[in-house]
């Protein structure tokens, strides 16, 4: 479901869309009368975990300078631990009501800084929109950075990556993705 909303919605749209889950299921939690609200506030806020949890890697690893994708992934994932621990130790002094408000904060902050952002220029140039993944290739590298090269090779990686046909979801199970399938699932347990 993430990288499908991703690939429709854009990089951008799918952080607003998980956003949106997020500070509903904190709001859901935080005025919560009965367990229905409780569970469907979770629910959306698994949600939003599972979209973010997808497309922020991949909106980092397309934004990055090659040479900094892989610090910027890991201090992604290391801020995205510390703030679960934070929330963990917050959570074992306070409400969970006022621990819930607060966990809405940094959605609501998120949200409004997605104004600010340039889309992803290689989900523009997949789109077709070639023009606008320049001005935003230009916006991310800075006013006085010559962006042609970078630009030119994003548009050649994506005319390429067009030529492949994307394997479905039942695809997984014929027997030669078995061992792949296996070791991926034994990685998550």
């Amino acid at each position: 479901m993430s990288g499908r909303l991703a690939d429709v919605f854009g990089r951008r749209g799918a952080l607003w869309v998980s956003n949106s889950f997020c500070m509903a299921g904190w709001l859901m939690i935080a005025f919560a009368q009965g367990t229905w609200s409780l569970d469907t506030g979770r629910f959306f806020i698994g949600v939003a975990s599972g979209v973010t949890s997808y497309v922020v890697p991949v909106y980092i690893v397309e934004i990055a300078p090659r040479k900094i994708r892989g610090v910027l992934s890991a201090i992604s994932s290391l801020v995205m631990c510390a703030s679960i621990s934070s929330t963990f130790l917050v959570g074992s002094v306070i409400s969970w009501q006022k621990l819930a408000f607060l966990c809405t904060i940094p959605c609501v902050l998120e949200f409004a800084g997605l104004f600010f952002i340039p889309e992803s220029p290689r989900w523009l140039c997949k789109n077709g929109r070639v023009k606008e993944s320049e001005a935003a290739l230009q916006r991310l590298r800075g006013k006085s950075t010559d962006v042609t090269k970078e630009a030119s090779e994003i548009k050649k990686y994506m005319d390429n990556l067009q030529e492949f046909k994307e394997d479905g979801f039942f695809e997984l199970f014929k027997p030669r993705y078995f061992r792949t399938v296996t070791v991926s699932v034994q990685l998550k347990l």
